[in-house]
């Protein structure tokens, strides 16, 4: 990930970050190979049903002639993967012999640790590495002040985690894509927090301390709030199991560009 949570180009074509991140602005899935089926309240579980497989291979995989077991008769049978995936597999790395420093490489191994490093000199203030937070571009959102208990959010919120509760720009999104009018952010660590977009305030703000000033991961400018051990040793709030504190925004409209005079009459 580039700073601010923003994800390489790399990352955003990775199957894996696709199917996690589902659901999110700018996510695709091949519907066609992976069709959602659940996902929990908080989204930190999802499962997807593996679409158009082999007849032929799921036949092959649930014989039993195809298992091995540990011993005839016995009851341990691990599976194997069916004869189509052979040249796939045959072509596969071992993870560890790659990321293992310790372990000698041969030259694919060796090419790999070169491309990853390069790409690793690319994040540190090349091209395309992105904005510092401190440089980062103002967010259309008015604060309205900070919150220690989620309970005291709109009843209609809608959550949101990961990168989307550490980033001011991203949690205004969430709350846009959502329809919402506020959107409140519990910043967790360095680019992963807790986010809620809903359309109504139970009431004003009643606290200000050292945790609802903690910065935005994209945008320094701007309070993320906190949770959990990044609030230190602050307590958690009446009724509260968990140690947070919601900086809340209200979704402002971006400001439309005005054309100069010259252009306008042209």
């Amino acid at each position: 990930f580039y700073q601010g949570g923003k994800p390489t180009k790399m990352m955003e074509e990775c199957l894996l970050y696709n199917l996690v991140q589902y659901g999110r602005p700018g996510i695709h899935v091949n519907e066609s190979l992976f069709k959602h089926v659940y996902t929990t309240k908080y989204g930190k579980v999802r499962i997807f049903k593996i679409r158009s497989v082999s007849l032929k291979s799921k036949n092959w995989v649930a014989d039993p002639a195809n298992k091995l077991c540990d011993a005839p008769g016995s009851w341990y049978c691990v599976g194997q993967y069916p004869p189509a995936l052979k040249s796939l597999i045959a072509r596969r790395k071992n993870f560890a012999q790659l990321e293992d420093f310790n372990r000698e490489k041969d030259d694919y191994a060796k090419q790999y640790h070169e491309e990853y490093h390069k790409r690793m000199d690319g994040l540190k203030g090349g091209a395309g590495a992105g904005a510092g937070a401190g440089s980062a571009k103002a967010v259309p959102a008015r604060y309205i002040g900070c919150y220690d208990g989620e309970g005291q959010l709109g009843d209609d919120r809608e959550y949101e985690g990961g990168i989307y509760g550490a980033s001011a720009e991203l949690a205004r999104s969430f709350a846009k894509e959502a329809g919402k009018k506020y959107f409140a952010v519990s910043r967790a660590d360095v680019d992963a927090g807790h986010a809620f977009a809903f359309n109504e305030l139970k009431r004003p703000p009643r606290i200000s301390d050292e945790g609802c000033d903690q910065p935005c991961a994209d945008n320094d400018q701007y309070r993320c709030g906190c949770a959990d051990e990044l609030c230190g040793s602050l307590p958690p709030g009446k009724g509260e199991d968990n140690v947070r504190r919601w900086a809340v925004y209200e979704v402002v409209e971006k400001k439309k560009k005005k054309r100069s005079k010259d252009k306008a009459e042209l």
